[in-house]
């Protein structure tokens, strides 16, 4: 039975729940609320929700040693404050000639009791192993409906609550094996629950179904919990006020007043699921987007949604319209509307359309279409409702639909999700039978595949802080600042990434070494953005792009030394924007790239960069001297612009888009390039030669340490906030050690470059497409490549 309902897809697993629920939906804060007992029953009794009186708190060993035992009453619990899976809890039901008696019949003395304490302070129960706090609070007794199935201990009712709606729930029971706990891994039993009328449904022992209750306490199929909607309502209430977006609320019934609430979890384990036998991601799949505003509407909600309602009461109740996973929408365009089969898919956040659809039916229009993020507005009329979104472009190898909807655009609709299912299991049929042995590696679909998962990932739009100006406001006032930085919320989901990724099996071949190089570099992307602000983001930076050696630093600091700062851009004539627009117009006409538009732009960091779909950024507002139009373009358009055209030109995208690593080649050949072409020598650069600075200094110092650094070698105010700014990106707390390493790519790259020419490296070979340096003898092996067909015209003389 477990097998069969199991092996279906809609199960929650760990990875899951903390991608798609605790991320994204519990804050920090309030993780760090509900890990606190103590605040969080001092926080939900000065809102009304009941919980156990607490009797007394012992934070040190000092107040441990004048702690008066003898003031306890007969019956209470010893708690640690962030206690994890029911460890370290001691209950006591009474005092009898000394000594404490446990639930389970044991007797302690108060040095038993002490020695307890000493390791709850110790930290041996805490969840991240640091000093903890004590507490004693009261001994709730059971409610003897529930509490006559249960082996001496206190039974709970945990309720799983997300958008305010209670989405599943069990029933705990301490048994014999587990001490008189209700913790399932320490032996106690879970009992399914129907959330629409509180009956007690399976029986979960150690992940397996039985019948009756251990420890000869019979049968509990079709008992009702009493106060079933009282406990709805008080978790979906807790989840309200404490701002937890997805919790488990564990609540017990005493005898005298009723529901009372033992603790909330930031992180609930997922045996639930065992014991509904129902997959907990299903509903809350189901719930995703539901506007629910009281707890009162969101246990009916999920009483009714729960409880196998039909279609049209739901509707009545949520004000949503239900959908399947199919539909047909109605696509609107400046010819009418077009209709289009369409895939409905929670795990995505954004929309996004098939690229060769979007173009052949004239979407991408300038008014509707971001190039720079490969993004398009679209209008769609489904369910009798009109919308409006922005939708990502993707070369879709599914042609089957053309535009996936995501939850970002589904929150007027609930899901009915049975239909995909039957249409999952279909597909994998066909998909087992369509194997054979011996088939040639498709590197067409490889190619596709891997340049769908890359280009979801968008590194730099997720590392752009969104409260810049502000938080530099602060710091010119004040130099000591470290500004507090913010970011957008990540647009794709971690996990169907790495799911992608990992159904893409190059071979040992020449080219399957290069994609299976790729497919590490784009797992470490999707790793870095995963561990924004915590310690493994420097990890994964250094793994993309290395960091600086203490020799590398030295050179830099001495090469910045020589450069006279007084003397840079002055009596220089200076060009605005439309001046650099016409002069890289004219070198689009002169290596005949029509297809190439140069597009002036406003709030860009950098003054001018080359985009993706065929344009070249200007950013609004700037100025330019002739000499750094010139630099421009040779780095932008001779360099980066050339190598992609010829990289078109190739086979397979992976040599426009870029192989692994060859950002630091093509970076570093664009500064090679102007240094040749234009005399400015790379040890010249201090913006270069700066970034490595300011990136040493932060792996092991502050935001304020790296800018310091920067301004005691003489480097502009300006440049020397952008330089730190740039270590600085992927932390919110910029004071704290740790740094994006990318910009180090510039000197690493410039030193690798000339290190080649030095030993007799043909350029040519770097202009073949966005290739890496390091590839350069496994690439010679590829047959398939073509000799590039457009070089700059100094490379031709």
């Amino acid at each position: 039975m477990l097998k069969k309902i199991f092996g279906h897809h809609g199960i929650l697993g760990i990875n899951a729940r903390n991608l798609l629920y605790l991320r994204p939906y519990n804050p920090k804060k309030a993780i760090k609320l509900a890990d606190d007992k103590i605040k969080t029953k001092q926080f939900l009794a000065a809102r009304e929700i009941p919980v156990p009186k607490l009797f007394n708190i012992i934070k040190n060993p000092e107040e441990l040693e004048k702690f008066n035992f003898e003031s306890l009453p007969n019956s209470f619990v010893l708690k640690p404050n962030n206690g994890y899976g029911g460890e370290g809890i001691i209950p006591i039901v009474d005092k009898k000639d000394g000594y404490f008696i446990t639930s389970s019949g044991k007797k302690l003395n108060k040095y038993d009791l002490k020695e307890h304490i000493n390791d709850i302070l110790d930290g041996r129960f805490s969840i991240s192993n640091v000093g903890d706090i004590a507490f004693f609070e009261q001994l709730v007794v059971a409610d003897e409906r529930i509490g006559k199935f249960s082996y001496k201990g206190l039974p709970d009712i945990r309720v799983v609550v997300h958008n305010l709606i209670p989405v599943m729930a069990m029933l705990r029971l301490p048994t014999k094996e587990s001490d008189g706990k209700a913790n399932l891994h320490l032996g106690a039993v879970g009992v399914g629950i129907d959330i629409s009328n509180g009956k007690a449904t399976h029986i979960t022992y150690k992940n397996r179904i039985i019948d009756e209750l251990p420890d000869n306490k019979g049968k509990i199929k079709g008992e009702k919990i009493p106060y079933w909607d009282e406990i709805l309502t008080i978790a979906s209430k807790a989840q309200l006020i404490t701002n937890l977006g997805y919790l488990a609320a564990d609540i017990c019934i005493d005898k005298n007043t009723g529901p009372v609430v033992l603790e909330l979890n930031a992180r609930a384990g997922l045996g639930v699921q065992i014991a509904n036998l129902a997959p907990l991601r299903k509903r809350l799949e189901r719930i995703e987007g539901v506007k629910v505003t009281k707890p009162v509407k969101g246990v009916r909600i999920a009483k009714d949604m729960f409880g196998n309602v039909v279609e049209k009461e739901i509707k009545e109740i949520s004000g949503k319209e239900v959908i399947t996973a199919d539909e047909k929408v109605e696509l609107i365009n400046k010819k009418g509307t077009i209709q289009v089969k369409t895939k409905i898919d929670t795990g995505r956040e954004r929309s996004v359309i098939d690229e060769e659809f979007a173009s052949k039916n004239n979407l991408l229009e300038d008014e509707n279409y971001d190039d720079e993020q490969a993004t398009v507005k679209i209008k769609f009329n489904i369910k009798g409702r009109r919308k409006q979104t922005i939708a990502d472009l993707e070369k879709f190898s599914n042609k089957d639909y053309k535009i996936i909807l995501g939850r970002r655009d589904l929150k007027d609709f609930l899901i009915d999700t049975s239909i995909q299912e039957k249409n999952d299991i279909k597909i994998k049929k066909k998909k087992k039978n369509s194997v054979k042995t011996g088939t040639p590696t498709n590197f067409y679909k490889i190619d596709n595949m891997l340049s769908n998962v890359d280009n979801k990932i968008k590194l730099l739009y997720h590392l752009r802080p969104l409260n810049l100006e502000s938080e530099k406001k602060k710091f010119f006032k004040n130099k000591n600042y470290n500004p507090n930085l913010e970011y957008p919320a990540l647009k794709f989901n971690p996990m169907d990434l790495i799911d992608a990724l990992n159904k893409i099996k190059p071979d040992d071949s020449p080219l399957g070494i290069i994609y299976n190089e790729k497919k590490k570099e784009i797992l470490n992307k999707i790793k870095l953005l995963e561990s924004i602000n915590e310690e493994d983001f420097t990890k994964y930076s250094i793994k993309l792009f290395g960091e600086p050696s203490e020799k590398d630093v030295s050179n830099c600091i001495d090469f910045i030394k020589t450069i006279d700062f007084k003397n840079i851009k002055k009596h220089k004539k200076l060009y605005n924007s439309n001046d650099a627009l016409k002069a890289f117009n004219k070198v689009f006409d002169k290596y005949d790239l029509p297809n190439w538009k140069v597009k002036i732009k406003e709030n860009m960091v950098a003054n001018c960069v080359a985009g993706k779909n065929n344009r070249l950024f200007v950013r609004e507002g700037a100025e330019f001297d002739r000499d750094r139009i010139e630099a421009l373009i040779v780095h932008e358009i001779e360099t980066h612009i050339l190598t992609a055209e010829n990289g078109k030109m190739q086979p397979y995208e992976i040599f426009k888009r870029g192989t692994a690593n060859y950002l630091k080649t093509q970076e570093g050949l664009a500064m090679y390039n102007v240094e040749k072409q234009r005399h400015e020598p790379f040890f010249k650069n201090y913006k270069a030669l700066g970034h490595v600075v300011a990136i040493s200094t932060s792996l092991k110092g502050s935001f304020s340490d790296a800018y310091k650094a920067l301004r005691e070698l003489g480097i502009p105010k300006e440049q020397a906030f952008r330089s730190a700014l740039k270590s600085k990106r992927g932390y919110y707390d910029t004071s704290q050690p740790g740094a994006f390493t990318k910009d180090f790519i510039y000197y690493k790259g410039y030193m690798e470059i000339k290190k080649y020419f030095d030993e007799g490296g043909d350029i040519k070979m770097l202009y073949i497409g966005k290739i890496s340096i390091d590839d350069i003898e496994i690439i010679k092996k590829i047959r398939e490549l073509k000799e590039p067909f457009i070089l700059p015209e100094w490379i031709k003389k």
